[in-house]
């Protein structure tokens, strides 16, 4: 299938309605009022952002702060702490926690004594007794001492940022860090009870070739982790000024990308991997397999997860919440986050209250990114464009009739453009 005419830029939908929605100007109360009416009966998830890295990767896309000292972060924590003690005052005590997620930047670049202040904060307001807690890792931050401590803190999954093991891509990326190196860190994770790790590859990067993909899933597939998520480069330099230096070397081009996503598909299937949704892949024992098998896979802001809470709580500079009716985010000036926090005030900048049409096609698109298929009859608010699926369905990305429509295996890979279809705001 020829997916060429489709090599245009759609949301990942992680979200719906999508962040670019979002309106500034909300004003905190939105925050504190939905904070106020969390059920007690019901588990959420806390997601805490801690956006520094040591040092800047070219291909990055995220919002994060480079700070080679540690300064910087440890006054971020500090207000990150008073955040979540002004979210105290809202929120009622002893709301159990499914999940504490760690994302970044870099989060292992903090301390193992910052983090544990920051779970103690979380203790103190949320019953997090049994709550899973994940965390975005840099390999090159690690040392034995600190993977023991994130082991201690109770730590349960990781997921180490690879992108790619050639020597020679590293260093145009800027991200060096060689297979030995990740290899001796799985095995100290191990060692320190961390049983779920994830790896995180990219495809698409410069002077990337089949050969270089090939041998990054050799060696990635030996060290066995769970899962792995495969996505594909976004070279978008207008946003991201330092990803213009990666211009200077060879780009791979759409007809190389989509061969390298085939290798890792065929690759990793034959490895044992089960493939869920566009971009993710887990072993059959891994918890993101068996949501997928029970049919409680989720899609939010950290991709595909199997983690059941409908709420997820935002902490730290530019971090979402995520409630029934409402997207509410954080300011990402880090100027005004301090002076918001200072000043004793949630620090809310813009966010998105949905209609009963919002949140209709969320659960739409949502049922069909994570399991490719809908049928409309489950959906009967949900206006249903045909005019708009019918090329896809005469290219073989979908198969439709009146009664839904299915996601085929050749068109899985471009699945956000489907469900971009059934957004009036794209």
């Amino acid at each position: 299938m020829d997916l060429s005419k489709y090599d245009y830029a759609v949301p990942r939908y992680t979200s719906f309605p999508t962040a670019v929605q979002f309106k500034l100007g909300m004003s905190p109360t939105v925050m504190s009022a939905r904070l106020a009416g969390l059920p007690r009966h019901e588990a959420i998830s806390l997601y805490t952002h801690i956006p520094f890295c040591h040092q800047l990767c070219l291909y990055c896309g995220c919002n994060t702060t480079v700070s080679p000292t540690y300064d910087r972060l440890e006054t971020y924590i500090d207000l990150l702490l008073q955040e979540i003690t002004l979210a105290g005052r809202h929120v009622q005590k002893g709301i159990k926690v499914s999940r504490i997620h760690f994302g970044g930047g870099s989060p292992n670049y903090a301390n193992i004594e910052d983090l544990e202040r920051i779970l103690n904060a979380y203790a103190t307001l949320f019953d997090t007794t049994n709550a899973q807690i994940d965390m975005e890792c840099d390999p090159r931050l690690f040392d034995p001492e600190k993977i023991a401590g994130l082991g201690k803190l109770g730590v349960e999954r990781v997921s180490l940022g690879i992108q790619d093991f050639d020597p020679i891509v590293q260093a145009a990326i800027k991200r060096e860090q060689p297979y030995e190196l990740v290899a001796r860190h799985v095995a100290q994770l191990y060692k320190a009870g961390i049983k779920m790790i994830n790896f995180d590859l990219i495809i698409g990067l410069p002077e990337q070739t089949l050969a270089t993909v090939q041998d990054t899933l050799d060696k990635a597939i030996s060290l066995a982790p769970s899962r792995m998520s495969v996505f594909p480069y976004a070279h978008v330099p207008w946003m991201m000024k330092h990803q213009r230096v990666l211009e200077q070397y060879d780009m791979p081009d759409t007809g190389l990308r989509e061969d390298m996503a085939d290798l890792v598909e065929s690759r990793l299937l034959d490895a044992g991997y089960i493939q869920i949704g566009m971009d993710h892949f887990a072993l059959p024992d891994d918890p993101l397999a068996k949501a997928l098998e029970d049919g409680s896979l989720r899609r939010n802001f950290q991709g595909y997860s199997a983690d059941p809470s409908r709420t997820i709580l935002g902490f730290g500079h530019s971090s979402i919440s995520q409630f029934s009716d409402a997207y509410v985010q954080n300011t990402a000036d880090a100027a005004q986050y301090r002076q918001l926090i200072r000043a004793n005030m949630l620090p809310v900048s813009r966010g998105f209250v949905l209609s009963l049409d919002d949140m209709a096609r969320r659960r739409l698109i949502k049922t069909m990114l994570c399991t490719f298929k809908i049928k409309f009859a489950d959906h009967p608010d949900v206006p249903i464009p045909y005019a708009a699926l019918a090329p896809l369905a005469a290219d073989g990305v979908i198969t439709l009739d009146d009664d839904g429509l299915t996601v085929t295996k050749e068109g899985r890979r471009i699945a956000r453009i489907v469900a971009s279809c059934f957004d009036p705001y794209f």
